[in-house]
């Protein structure tokens, strides 16, 4: 790392130790601040007020990756062996420096005064008081006004003139006094780095001390604590400083060059070169960054006017060959001729060699700066060379720059290379076949991989460019294609136009097969835009975009294997909506651009048409032959059939969706109007029923079919009675497919129909009979199998019948979820041999989930059937205790028939699912399904605490069974540890280490579950989905029982209460943030904030709030509870004697409570008894 260059890096690990002491002359630097306004010292004080500088304002900060390469990155001793004398002390102050700034780092910036560069506070107490000139009238374009209130800088950055003046003026005075001029314009530098420190004309006659100058310049700079540059700034009016800053370089090279000066005098050039060169390689990042910007500027109009010599030698070499070949040629003209083809000789020799040193100089170290910024900047300035000088700069010499920058650490860096290298491939794509050859791979993995969504999206654009110059590879090809499938929707738009132009090579190849654009004209002529149901044109483009977009997924089906679950009926408890498809989601970004989908009722003609009977047709003429041939040409196969549904229900869905779905600040293409929607919504019904008469046979596409009518505003239908026929066509079809499946997927786009129909009052009538129907059909099929066993005893069916049973309870439970379907559960039947209501045969139908004996063949069906029956009771209870609320907020009486009834069918149906769950040594998805439908159904009546307690109402008194707790002992027995295997297999899945038990809780079970061992084999996929299924369950799991613990109808009486929430927050912090987030809600202050009231205060207030009420915490109100009320002596769990049990007795008799028996000590409680009514406020609500 040690080196004797000037050329300081800019890594934090470069720099010397910064123990060494610095100088008493640096440390008392502010002295030298003179009290004369007119010095260029008194802007200090004056300085923004911001805090020290630190890494990042060097160039050091933000790249560790960097950090062993910095020697080589900011520093070359072959090329600035000039500058070593300054290295050690700028180092030593550079490195004390960032040592005391890093505490105070981010700084906050402050408002500039007088436009100078800010100092700390400390600086600024030190300085001496001068007062503060007024602010410049044009105060736009003034970053660091000139002390002096003149000169380059000011005229550059304030006058307002225009860069080719202020260029001009200068070299007025540089005819005058070519040291000052020389002088103003290095200044001028300095001062755009933020540096008041100002050179004199000695300095510039003195060329070999320029290296101990610029590091005395250093050490002052380092003194003013600057953390900020106008190049960097974002404070108003230095928006345009970089373009005014290139701009004067730019005019006064370009001055220079037009008047010869440039060539006539060499040391100008030499002399900027030398103080820029030096500056560009400074540990300072002001110094360095501002220098890079002007070595950069001053190289691109030396290349400019590389350029116009090199057009100047080219005409006057055609010039001189068109006059030497004339018989009577001008002697005169050709020698003038001459003599200016050899200045332009000379002068592009000159140029070209000051050229290739301040591109070593700067450029060549400067590309790989460890600040993005700087990295861009010459990225973005080696673009403009290859553009300006082609045939110099378009040279793999040059190229490899943007070639080695692609893998830049820095997104902004990766993006400005992108930019250029698309202007470059543009324009001359061909000439660089060998770099594209090299670096193709690296561009199509951009594209496809690359961790930042900007910078694929603008790979994608310059791999459309290799498209379009045919320097693709067909599997490259394809692995941008398939971004169309994209999760995201950026990257998806981004190669929608490479999707396109593919689609677009594949028609015109299709057309050509069948005979050209001209046998196309005479088959189809001036066909009618809207005839959907006959052949036509634009089939060929449906059938292209068919086979691609089949290729294409075909594809990823090959590589991404989708992970199936199982049963994994814990996560089906409500039928959530299902994500979309990859089609839907290609045909999302495609509507705009292929008109075949924005028309989707082309498409829908082209599903209809039988293409069957397109290769029996004879052909008796030329024009019936080109016709077969079409027909032949663009019949879809099965699985193209299958996936332009998808696209035609998800065109559906962007033509008539409410746009605020979509983008809400732009009107999408081909978005219909209300009055074009409704005539749309009416097509579409009549042709779903199409649709589903041809597809219907296979329950997946028929789905995708019935998903067209979630989008139909049912709205016309009720407004137009004359169109009530077309809907209940739609409604006959629906209900035939929901009779004629068992597809799990198509019952629930059957489902959501029958519920979308029901929302509109002139269309309930209609559906709720056709679901009438479909309940006789279920119902009827449930009591034939009900009439050949008992359907509550687990393993007395085959295969064949427990598979028959779980389709007809999937479907009881799909239309149990419809409607209020209390009535035609509790009708007793008609037949001798099940008379019961179908709710006692649904309850029985739980108790199959008592495991006595595993069963590998059969057990997983036979849990598929006690899911369904637990999802079918829910909807039960859920519809019922609708009914109840609404009885007892119209203050209407209950019968004492129907209340007892209820209670037992409550108790039969908890004690069944605690029975399920308790049979059970490891969590399998049923065991965690019951759990939560358990706590799920006690919670449902918690609305009734209030009612039941409230001594005005006290007819509703008997309803107090219906609150009843589930037993105290479950906690211990069976809920913790569901808990703790759930909580330790997340655990296990993501390598998070686990608090341990405290001393009064039990140790930790270290058998786990025997499907957490066998995951070796997973790919990184697969793991990752794991992951999220173990921390889905877990978080479900703790929903219920924090649900339940807030609604107190667990975890509050008994020995054990409160154990279950001290358990549920020992690892809170350790199982990621939506396990915290979950757990929250057992927090008091979290709820009293959700409830918009303020959090208690902390510590001394919450001791106070102890002392005076200390029913807080659930163990004091339970301690309470006890010492002011009877104890609940019939709870069998506090006899220990029945624990050494068996396990069938430990389940059926000594887990389970008796609600009737518990009335009478219930009703003895006093009606408040000081608990907090919060609780019930939550689960009521």
């Amino acid at each position: 790392m040690e080196t004797s260059d000037n050329n300081a890096p800019s890594s934090p690990a470069s720099v010397p130790d910064n123990s060494r002491r610095r100088s008493g002359r640096v440390v008392r630097a502010p002295q030298k601040f003179s009290p004369q306004p007119n010095q260029s010292q008194n802007d200090n004080p004056s300085k923004r007020k911001r805090g020290t500088d630190h890494d990042d304002e060097n160039g050091e900060n933000g790249y560790p990756e960097e950090a062993e390469d910095d020697d080589e990155e900011l520093s070359d001793p072959d090329d600035e062996d000039d500058d070593a004398e300054e290295a050690p002390s700028s180092r030593s102050r550079k490195t004390k420096s960032k040592q005391k700034s890093r505490p105070k780092k981010p700084a906050v910036k402050r408002a500039k005064v007088n436009g100078s560069t800010p100092v700390d506070a400390v600086s600024a107490s030190n300085a001496p008081a001068v007062k503060l000139p007024n602010r410049p009238k044009k105060t736009a374009r003034v970053v660091i006004a000139h002390p002096d209130g003149d000169g380059l800088y000011a005229d550059v950055f304030g006058s307002g003139d225009s860069s080719d003046d202020v260029a001009a003026h200068w070299f007025q005075r540089y005819q005058q006094d070519d040291a000052k001029a020389l002088t103003e314009v290095i200044n001028c530098v300095l001062l755009a780095a933020g540096c008041d420190q100002q050179l004199t004309e000695d300095d510039i006659r003195d060329p070999d001390n320029s290296a101990n100058k610029l590091s005395e310049l250093e050490d002052a700079y380092q003194q003013t604590n600057i953390s900020d540059y106008p190049l960097i700034s974002r404070a108003k009016g230095t928006k345009n400083f970089r373009d005014l800053l290139i701009g004067f370089f730019d005019s006064l090279i370009g001055l220079l060059h037009q008047t010869d000066v440039l060539y006539s005098d060499e040391d100008l050039l030499d002399n900027i070169q030398r103080w820029v060169g030096i500056m560009s390689s400074s540990s300072l990042r002001p110094f360095r960054h501002t220098a890079t910007t002007v070595g950069l500027a001053i190289l691109t109009s030396l290349i400019e006017a590389t350029k116009q010599l090199d057009d100047r030698i080219t005409k006057s070499n055609q010039a001189l060959q068109a006059e030497s070949g004339r018989r009577g040629k001008n002697k005169n003209l050709v020698e003038n001729t001459k003599k200016a083809l050899d200045t332009a000789n000379r002068n592009r020799a000159f140029i070209n060699e000051k050229v290739n040193a301040l591109f070593d100089i700067v450029f060549v170290h400067r590309y790989r700066d460890i600040d993005q910024k700087i990295r861009s900047e010459c990225i973005e300035a080696l673009g403009t060379w290859v553009c300006t000088l082609p045939t110099v700069y378009m040279s793999p010499e040059y190229l490899r720059y943007l070639g080695w920058l692609l893998s830049d650490i820095s997104v902004p860096t990766r993006l400005e290379v992108l930019k250029q290298l698309g202007r470059v491939l543009k324009r001359d794509a061909e000439k660089l076949a060998h770099f594209i050859d090299r670096f193709r791979p690296r561009l199509v993995e951009m594209a496809t991989r690359d961790s930042d969504v900007s910078v694929r999206v603008a790979a994608i654009g310059v791999v459309d460019v290799l498209r379009a110059s045919g320097m693709l590879e067909p599997e490259e090809i394809d692995s941008v294609s398939k971004l169309l499938f994209d999760s995201e929707v950026r990257v998806r738009k981004a190669v929608v136009g490479f999707f396109s132009a593919l689609l677009q090579e594949l028609i015109e190849d299709k057309v050509n097969n069948i005979g050209g654009s001209d046998a196309l004209e005479e088959v189809f002529g001036e066909e009618e835009e809207d005839d959907y149901d006959s052949l036509r044109k634009d089939w060929i483009n449906i059938k292209a975009l068919a086979e691609n977009l089949d290729v294409y997924d075909a594809q990823l089906n090959e590589e991404q294997d989708e992970i199936r679950h199982g049963l994994d009926v814990a996560a089906d408890v409500v039928n959530a909506n299902m994500p979309d498809s990859r089609i839907a989601l290609a045909t999302q970004v495609l509507y705009e651009k292929i008109p075949e989908i924005n028309n989707w009722q082309i498409l829908a003609g082209y599903l209809l048409f039988d293409h069957s009977t397109s290769a029996k047709s004879g052909s008796r003429s030329k024009t019936q032959s080109v016709e077969a041939t079409i027909k032949r040409t663009v019949a879809p196969e099965a699985r193209e059939e299958a996936i332009l549904l998808d696209v035609l229900a998800a065109a559906v869905k962007e033509s008539l969706a409410p746009s605020a779905e979509h983008d809400r600040h732009k009107r999408k293409v081909g978005r219909l109007d209300l009055d074009a929607q409704d005539d749309a919504g009416i097509k579409l019904a009549s042709l779903i029923p199409r649709l589903l008469n041809k597809f219907g046979s296979d329950s997946t596409m028929a789905a995708t079919v019935l998903r067209l009518e979630h989008f139909l505003d049912l709205d016309v239908f009720q407004q137009l009675r004359q169109n009530s026929a077309t809907y209940d066509k739609l409604l006959d079809e629906i209900t035939t497919q929901f009779n004629r499946h068992v597809d799990q997927g198509l019952l629930n786009e059957a489902t959501a129909a029958l519920i979308h129909a029901r929302q509109y009052d002139e269309l309930e009538e209609s559906t709720d009979n056709r679901i009438a129907v479909l309940w006789d059909n279920s119902l009827n099929s449930l009591r034939g199998v009900d009439k050949i066993c008992e359907l509550s005893a687990r393993g007395n069916l085959d295969r064949a019948v427990l598979t028959e049973l779980s389709q007809i309870l999937m479907k009881i439970s799909k239309l149990a979820s419809i409607s209020d379907c209390v009535d035609v559960l509790e009708t007793p039947g008609t037949s001798r041999d099940s008379d019961q209501p179908a709710i006692k045969i649904l309850v029985g139908i739980v108790h199959r989930g008592l495991l006595i004996e595993p069963n590998d063949d059969l057990d997983d069906t036979e849990d598929e059937v006690v899911a369904f029956a637990i999802k079918a009771c829910q909807f039960y209870f859920m519809w019922k205790v609708r009914r109840l609320r609404a009885i007892i907020e119209s203050n209407a009486d209950i019968a004492d028939g129907d209340v007892d009834q209820l209670v037992l069918l409550r108790k039969e149906f908890v004690t069944n699912l605690v029975e399920t769950f308790s049979s059970r040594g490891f969590n399998d998805d049923l065991r965690l399904f019951a759990v939560g439908s358990a706590c799920d159904l006690c919670g449902l009546f918690v609305f009734l605490r209030p009612v039941v307690q409230d001594p005005q109402t006290s007819k509703y008194r008997k309803l107090r069974p219906l609150l009843e707790e589930l037993p105290p002992a479950l906690i211990t027995k069976e809920i913790i540890p569901i808990f703790d295997a759930a909580e330790r297999a997340y655990a296990k899945r993501t390598n998070k280490q686990l608090n341990d038990p405290d001393d009064d809780e039990d140790p930790l079970d270290d058998e786990l579950p025997p499907e957490d061992d066998e995951d070796e084999e997973l790919t990184e996929q697969e793991r990752f989905a794991a992951e999220l299924k173990a921390e889905k369950i877990l978080c479900e799991l703790t929903g219920k029982l924090v649900l339940a613990i807030l609604g107190k109808i667990i975890d509050h009486s008994g020995p054990d209460a409160g154990k279950l929430r001290k358990r549920l927050n020992r690892n809170k912090t350790k199982l990621g943030n939506n396990y915290k987030d979950v757990v929250a809600y057992l927090d008091e202050d979290h709820l009293r904030e959700l409830r918009g009231g303020k959090k208690k205060p902390a510590a001394k207030a919450k001791a106070k709030e102890a002392a005076k009420k200390p029913a807080l915490s659930a163990e004091l109100v339970i301690d309470d509870d006890d010492e002011d009320e009877n104890p609940r002596v019939e709870d069998p769990f506090e006899d220990p004697e029945p624990e050494e049990g068996t396990v069938e007795d430990l389940r059926r008799r000594e887990l389970l409570d008796d609600p009737i028996e518990d009335d009478e000590d219930e009703e003895e409680r006093p009606p408040a008894t000081g608990e907090p009514m919060e609780d019930d406020e939550v689960i009521g609500d």
